[in-house]
């Protein structure tokens, strides 16, 4: 009885925190992906996806856009129909963490990103985009194709390269202190870093999900 409330007061104490495991994703006994964070939550049962609303709540009269993206394709596009950095949140809408970051990610995206002010549309020096794993049915690809380990995290983009990526992000803080190093480069420069550095993730994703539909449209 003794060492089990020791260990209840310790696990229960601020020291403790330094000890919590690190964000990770967790397989249930039902095979169902979930996320576990710091605090160990995990999303409660009857949670409905579209608790955590995009774009909400406005910072004053500026909306910042933060496009949703929902497949691989959806993001292949995204990052092909402009030459700008792309900064993407990957989160889960159980994830209170995920929540916090969010309210950093959106003021991150008025300062940087496109934005609209009273029905006018502001293009700004990113685009922004975000990814919510729902359940491993609908979101399975963010873990298994992007390999996306932890929620949240952060990610930020010159065209399909994969240039800087921050796993269990608290804010934007490393985020904008990337990209004030980037901005200034050329598009032709940041190509060239992005080859240099990307892990080659993203191009193998689509690599092979071009394989898969060739391979479905063959006739037999």
């Amino acid at each position: 009885m003794v060492p089990a409330l020791i260990f209840l007061l310790i696990a229960s104490s601020p020291i403790a925190d330094s000890f919590l495991p690190s964000i990770t994703f967790q397989s249930s006994p039902t095979s169902s992906l979930l996320y576990t964070t710091d605090d160990h939550e995990v999303p409660p049962s009857g949670l409905k996806s579209d608790s955590l609303e995009v774009n909400a709540p406005p910072i004053g009269d500026i909306v910042p856009m933060i496009l949703k993206i929902y497949t691989l394709e959806d993001l292949r596009y995204f990052l092909e129909e402009d030459n700008r950095l792309v900064a993407i949140k990957f989160y889960a809408p159980w994830c209170k963490k995920c929540q916090q970051l969010g309210n950093h990610f959106r003021r991150l995206g008025k300062k940087w990103g496109d934005k609209s002010f009273k029905q006018s549309v502001i293009q700004g020096r990113i685009r922004c985009a975000e990814v919510e794993f729902k359940n491993v049915e609908i979101s399975g690809w963010v873990r298994e194709e992007l390999q996306i380990e932890a929620i949240p995290t952060l990610q930020l983009y010159s065209g399909l390269y994969k240039v800087w990526e921050d796993k269990g992000a608290k804010n934007t803080r490393l985020l904008e202190d990337e990209l004030r190093r980037l901005e200034h480069l050329s598009v032709e420069d940041l190509q060239t870093y992005g080859e240099s550095v990307d892990d080659g993730i993203l191009q193998q994703a689509i690599e092979d999900s071009l394989y898969d539909m060739e391979f479905l449209n063959e006739e037999w």
